[in-house]
C-alpha cells in the first residue's frame, strides 16, 4: 500500500471520529460537571465505562474488521403492563441484528463503531404492540503515551421503557476521559459526561415530561496502598436541566471514598462511602449519606458468588437500566415513581453462577428495593409512595461454539407496599424467555 493511501485512510478516520464526536463537544461545557462513588449513589457509576471492554490485541492495531451479531429472545409474560390486574399476559418476542465495524490506525489509535436495530413484539388478549428501536455505539481510543490514555464515546439509543411497553424515548450519552498512570501505585482520571433525554410524552402531560440535560465531570484516582488493599478517593459534580418540569432542576455535588481489599485469592471486598449535597433550583436543599458493600467470592473452579448493596439518592428517570450489565433481567427496578424529583433507595442483591463445563452455565439473581419518599419532593400530587420492589430468576446457558449461545430463563417480579398513585399500581409477574445469540 503506498504512503497516499495510507494517509488517505487516516485521513479518512479522522474525520468519521470528528464527526461522531461532534455532538459530545457542543453538547458539553468545558466547564460543566456531574459524578458519583464507584458503588453508591453516582450517577458516573452508572454508567458503563466504555472503554473498559476494549483488548490490547483491539488497541495494538490490525486491519479493519466487521462484526456482526445477532440475538433473539421469545417468551411468555403473565402480566406484561406490570399493571395491578394479572389480565395482561402475553407471548413477547424481541430480534436484534446489528454490525461493528473496527477501524484501528496503527498501534495507537482504535475506533468503534456499532449499530443495532430491534424489532419486539408483544401480543396478548388485551394488548397487541410492535416497537422498532435503534442503537447506534461508536467510540474512540488514543494512546497519547504509555502512560496516558484519550478516549471519547457517543452512545445513542432509541429504545423502550421495561415497565412501559410500546413507550419509547430517545437517550444520548457522551463521554470523554483522560487517563494517566502517575506511577506504579497511583493513576487517575478525568471524565466529562454528557446526556440528553427526550420524553415523546405529549407536552400536556406534565408528569411524564421527563425531557433534560445532564453535564458533569468525574475525577478519580486509584492508589495501590498494598498488594491487596486499593484506595479510589473522587469527586464529582452534575447539573441537571429539565425543559418543562423546573422544579426538578439541580446542582449536585458528591466526594466519595471506595476500597477495594482483595481477602483472598478468591474473594474480593469492596466498600465505598460518600455524601451527596444536591441543591436544587426551585426548593430545599437535600444531602444525604450514601454508601455500598460488595462480595464476590469464586468457589472451586465452577462456583462464582456475589453480594451487594448500596443506599443512594435517585432521580425518577434512573438511566441505569439502560446500558446496565450486571443484571440485565432487573429491568423494572431501574425506574421510580415520576411524581417526584428525588428519591431515597436501598438495594441489595445477589448473584451466582455455576458452570458445569466449558459450554454450559446456570445463574441466578435475586434483588430487593426499598424506596423511601418525602411528600415535600412530590411535585404533582403532595402524596408520599414508598415502595418495595422484589425481582428474583434463574438462567440456564449453553454455549455451541465460540460465537453461538442459546438460553432460557425464568423471572418473578413483585411490587408491594406501593401507596397505588395512578400509574403505580402494586403488581406481580412471571416471565420465561428462551434466546439465541450470536457474536463474531
Amino acid at each position: 500500500m503506498s504512503y497516499s493511501n495510507i494517509a488517505n485512510r487516516k485521513n479518512i478516520v479522522l474525520c468519521i471520529s470528528i464527526l461522531l464526536f461532534l455532538p459530545l463537544f457542543l453538547g458539553t461545557p468545558i466547564l460543566s460537571a456531574d459524578g458519583g462513588s464507584q458503588q453508591g449513589d453516582s450517577w458516573f457509576s452508572r454508567i458503563r465505562n466504555s472503554f473498559s471492554e476494549i483488548s490490547n490485541s483491539d488497541a495494538g492495531g490490525g486491519r479493519p474488521r466487521i462484526r456482526p451479531h445477532f440475538s433473539f429472545t421469545n417468551g411468555f409474560n403473565s402480566n406484561a403492563r406490570v399493571g395491578e390486574k394479572q389480565s395482561d399476559a402475553a407471548w413477547q418476542a424481541r430480534i436484534a441484528p446489528g454490525v461493528t465495524l473496527v477501524l484501528p490506525v496503527g498501534d495507537k489509535l482504535y475506533n468503534e463503531i456499532d449499530y443495532t436495530y430491534g424489532l419486539s413484539t408483544t401480543q396478548g388478549a388485551h394488548t397487541s404492540l410492535t416497537t422498532g428501536t435503534h442503537t447506534i455505539n461508536a467510540l474512540s481510543q488514543y494512546r497519547l503515551s504509555p502512560d496516558t490514555t484519550l478516549g471519547a464515546s457517543n452512545n445513542m439509543q432509541w429504545s423502550e421503557a421495561p415497565d412501559k411497553i410500546g413507550h419509547t424515548f430517545f437517550l444520548e450519552t457522551a463521554q470523554a476521559q483522560i487517563s494517566h498512570r502517575i506511577s506504579d501505585k497511583l493513576s487517575g482520571s478525568i471524565i466529562d459526561l454528557f446526556q440528553y433525554y427526550d420524553d415523546p410524552t405529549a407536552s400536556d402531560v406534565t408528569v411524564d415530561q421527563m425531557d433534560f440535560k445532564d453535564n458533569g465531570i468525574r475525577s478519580l484516582l486509584d492508589y495501590s496502598v498494598t498488594d491487596k488493599l486499593t484506595l479510589s478517593p473522587s469527586f464529582t459534580w452534575n447539573i441537571r436541566n429539565f425543559t418543562e418540569a423546573l422544579r426538578r432542576d439541580y446542582k449536585q455535588y458528591l466526594p466519595s471514598l471506595a476500597a477495594a481489599y482483595e481477602l483472598g485469592p478468591k474473594t474480593v471486598l469492596g466498600a465505598s462511602i460518600g455524601w451527596a449535597y444536591r441543591n436544587f433550583t426551585k426548593g430545599s436543599t437535600i444531602s444525604s449519606l450514601v454508601y455500598g458493600a460488595s462480595l464476590t467470592h469464586t468457589m472451586g473452579k465452577k462456583i462464582v458468588w456475589g453480594l451487594n448493596y448500596s443506599r443512594s439518592l435517585q432521580d425518577t428517570f434512573n438511566t441505569d437500566f439502560v446500558l446496565r450489565q450486571d443484571n440485565p433481567e432487573a429491568g423494572n427496578l431501574d425506574t421510580f415513581d415520576t411524581n417526584f424529583r428525588v428519591l431515597r433507595v436501598d438495594r441489595i442483591g445477589t448473584t451466582g453462577s455455576y458452570f458445569f463445563n466449558e459450554k454450559n452455565s446456570l445463574s441466578a439473581f435475586l434483588d430487593a428495593q426499598f424506596v423511601n419518599s418525602d411528600i415535600d419532593d412530590n411535585v404533582t400530587t403532595g402524596r408520599k409512595n414508598d415502595e418495595k420492589l422484589l425481582e428474583t430468576g434463574t438462567r440456564y446457558t449453553y454455549r455451541l461454539t465460540r460465537y453461538m449461545s442459546f438460553d432460557i430463563g425464568y423471572t418473578f417480579g413483585r411490587r408491594f407496599s406501593a401507596m397505588n398513585p395512578p400509574g403505580r399500581s402494586e403488581y406481580t409477574f412471571h416471565k420465561v424467555t428462551g434466546g439465541v445469540n450470536i457474536s463474531f
